[in-house]
């Protein structure tokens, strides 16, 4: 099984980011969420908060966001509709009918373009938009524990990922490949300083 990071991996940029940008222009009124947006994630990267702190605040704004994207299913088709050309093109050319996508993009993005790319295998973080509750976060750690409880005997050939934040799964990789915009080279954990 070959498995790929989503975004900045296969996708040339940050999904989530894009999608929030992309309905701000449609709902202008979600532009004051952007400050705490960025804060808190600046925060969480930085160890100044943690998990559970971090989940917490984005559970109280997420739950005030919801109210503003009614119309959520229409927004993410509508969305891929205008982003899907930025899926690589490394990625087309070598897509297996078996490749898993393991993201910390949320499941609601996942589902539409997954299902346009033919990618039947895919893990991402899943929210609840109704209770504007942060299910699980697909992230660090959890994603080689997401990865053990959805497909308990996996077998990673490969692994990419544009990011050592992935070092978790990395490491239980057969081969790892970094990759930066367009390219992509072979890392070692002999690599790491």
């Amino acid at each position: 099984m070959t498995i790929y990071d989503f975004d900045k991996t296969i996708y040339d940029g940050d999904s989530t980011v894009d999608f929030f940008l992309f309905c701000m222009k449609r709902r202008p009124r979600l532009v004051r969420f952007l400050p705490l947006a960025l804060r808190l994630s600046l925060m969480y990267k930085l160890c100044i908060i943690s998990y559970k702190d971090f989940l917490r605040a984005g559970e109280r704004t997420l739950r005030i966001v919801a109210r503003e994207l009614d119309d959520l299913d229409r927004l993410v088709q509508e969305f891929w509709d205008k982003n899907e050309h930025k899926i690589k093109s490394f990625y087309l050319q070598q897509q297996r009918e078996d490749d898993l996508i393991l993201s910390g993009s949320c499941e609601i993005l996942l589902d539409e373009i997954c299902k346009r790319l033919g990618i039947r295998h895919y893990i991402g973080s899943r929210l609840d938009l109704r209770e504007g509750r942060i299910e699980f976060l697909c992230y660090h750690e959890n994603k080689v524990k997401a990865l053990s409880e959805r497909y308990p005997n996996a077998e990673i050939d490969a692994f990419y990922t544009d990011s050592m934040l992935d070092l978790p799964m990395m490491r239980e990789a057969g081969l790892v490949y970094l990759v930066k915009k367009n390219r992509i080279r072979l890392w070692s954990e002999t690599n790491v300083g």
